[in-house]
């Protein structure tokens, strides 16, 4: 079976999938013919996650391990971020997979989530969209997918299962497992905000037999939807109208992602992310800039 990407171009073959149960490691659950989670929805309906994605081969250099383990130390949990550092890998989260992220039919072995940013770069925001773009684009994606891979490596060199999910693929909703892992929280143009790279990064995720992984949810980042409610700089700036705010039966507003329009793989477009003032002021000025929003709005209230 082969695909062809959008992004890439090139026509990517499919991993071999899990047939039953019984070509599973011991001791693992599959996940399998989940609900889409709709954060946006194209022609049919369906939950995307972004405009890119399609099918990528596994690049894994190492099997998984004969013998599964499935508690990491803490010790080992320092030297894997910190390899993961080294190779270029900006943060890593950790999290349960659920089934509202699950956007494909493909089974998942292991439900515990590694998630994986990697800065974009400047070079990708300030190039106009076309094949240059989209050339630098496709090559951020292959650069975290090789990091990806060498982490999924790593960890079965030491005795871990694990499974890759290609930041290019649409296996899963990478912003949404972002969020759940507490590393940030989904902005107006449904990409997850960062406070190290704002909207900037490339996602992926490896899913892992450690079953102690450190998952945290970070509760502190909800503020970014409040604040993206009043701003909506993203969506005036799309030059394809591929973000539409539309009001909700109950007086409310959501934003419908029209997937066909968007160049964002096809040309490399990053209109959306330049706009964005976690972009171009940074997480920390837009942070300070809207508790003293708030604070003033505190003593209005007050006063009255």
């Amino acid at each position: 079976m082969e695909n062809k990407g959008c992004c890439s171009g090139e026509d990517l073959k499919a991993e071999k999938p899990i047939k039953n149960n019984s070509d599973k490691p011991k001791g693992s659950k599959i996940f399998g013919n989940m609900d889409a989670y709709e954060l946006f929805v194209d022609d049919a309906g369906k939950g995307v996650g972004c405009c890119c994605g399609g099918e990528h081969p596994d690049e894994s250099t190492v099997d998984n391990p004969d013998e599964v383990k499935v508690h990491a130390g803490a010790d080992f949990i320092r030297k894997f971020e910190n390899y993961a550092h080294s190779i270029g890998v900006t943060g890593a989260g950790y999290t349960q997979i659920s089934s509202e992220l699950i956007l494909e039919d493909k089974p998942i072995i292991y439900p515990n989530t590694i998630v994986l940013i990697m800065e974009m770069g400047e070079e990708i925001l300030k190039t106009p969209k076309g094949p240059e773009a989209q050339k630098l684009n496709d090559q951020a994606y292959q650069k975290l997918g090789n990091m990806t891979h060498k982490l999924s490596d790593y960890l079965r060199e030491n005795g871990f299962a694990t499974q890759v999910a290609h930041p290019y693929g649409r296996w899963v909703n990478f912003s949404a497992l972002g969020q759940k892992a507490g590393m940030g929280f989904i902005g107006k143009n449904g990409l997850l905000i960062t406070p190290q790279l704002g909207p900037g990064q490339k996602i992926s995720a490896i899913f892992t037999s450690i079953e102690n992984l450190p998952a945290k949810e970070h509760r502190e980042f909800s503020w970014i939807a409040e604040y993206c409610e009043k701003c909506g700089k993203c969506i005036k700036a799309c030059p394809e109208k591929a973000l539409i705010e539309k009001e909700t039966c109950c007086g409310g507003k959501e934003v419908e992602f029209i997937q066909k329009l968007c160049r964002g793989c096809s040309e490399g477009c990053t209109d959306c992310m330049e706009a964005c003032p976690f972009n171009r002021k940074g997480y920390e000025h837009v942070k300070s800039r809207f508790d003293k929003m708030n604070a003033k709005l505190m003593e209005k209230r007050k006063k009255r």
